[in-house]
């Protein structure tokens, strides 16, 4: 009798302890998973604020950087273009707000716009001679003759002769300006697609523009996405590829005054400005 009490009693303990033990173990380890919670949820907050922080401190670093080369254009670049006239070419639509930027740099630098003329990505050539008359009108219908047709053109547009005025009555909504020859020539491409008659054309009349004996820059904006920077340069232009930009406009008035290179950010940039006269 007293073994089986003795028993009994030892079998009531051993549940009563695991018993106990499991309320202990579950309230200790809810404890310790909410405690656990609490220091990532923390750890996450901490990391959150840090970021935000760095993140507001770069943008005010950027925003401070941009104003700065805003508030010294004037001593970097002021006067590079006095008394300057400078085209704006572009083939595809040419942004607005990077129009706003050209016009910014060239006019604290010292210059005005001469024109600015806007060809179609795929351009209606036909309709482009047509409008010349004389000797331009038969190259738009040719093939072999694009060429030509774009040279002549890109001349035009450069040194303000006949044909430019010509296009600009024709066309008012794509040319405007005064069209009295350029000292210098910003050219944009757009991303849109082209076909074969489009890129020969394009090229004829980059080639034109070069010919006319004034610098011819490159530009776009610094997302730009595809770049066509490297176009630019195989076509033999100097590059801005940060015309949106603060330093971009400082480094597009060197360049329209004659600097040879790429500049800008990008890793086909030379570097952000041309090098400073020797001493």
């Amino acid at each position: 009798m007293f073994d089986f009490r003795y028993h009994a009693l030892s079998l009531v303990a051993v549940f009563l302890a695991l018993g106990i033990g499991i309320v202990l173990g579950s309230s200790l380890g809810d404890s310790v998973i909410s405690q656990a919670n609490k220091d990532v949820r923390s750890s996450l907050q901490h990391d959150v604020v840090n970021a935000r922080n760095d993140a507001r401190t770069a943008k005010e670093a950027v925003s401070n950087r941009d104003n700065f080369i805003a508030a010294s254009f004037s001593r970097l670049a002021g006067g590079k273009l006095r008394n300057k006239r400078v085209a704006v070419v572009s083939s595809g639509d040419l942004p607005q707000d990077l129009e706003s930027d050209v016009r910014t740099s060239v006019k604290d630098a010292g210059g005005t716009i001469d024109s600015v003329s806007q060809f179609d990505a795929k351009p209606d050539l036909v309709a482009i001679s047509n409008k010349l008359g004389g000797r331009f009108e038969l190259l738009g219908t040719n093939p072999d003759e694009l060429r030509p047709l774009g040279r002549r053109i890109g001349r035009a547009l450069a040194s303000g002769a006949r044909p430019a005025v010509k296009l600009e009555s024709a066309f008012p909504d794509d040319f405007s300006g005064d069209f009295r020859g350029a000292d210098a020539v910003v050219y944009y491409r757009s991303n849109d697609d082209r076909n074969g008659e489009a890129d020969r054309f394009e090229a004829a009349l980059i080639e034109g523009l070069r010919q006319s004996g004034v610098p011819v820059v490159g530009i776009e904006r610094s997302e730009e996405d595809p770049s066509q920077i490297p176009f630019y340069v195989h076509a033999g232009l100097s590059t801005v590829d940060d015309a949106d930009q603060p330093a971009g406009r400082v480094a597009l008035a060197f360049a329209l005054d004659g600097a040879s290179g790429n500049f800008g950010f990008k890793n086909t940039a030379d570097a952000p400005l041309p090098p400073g006269p020797k001493r």
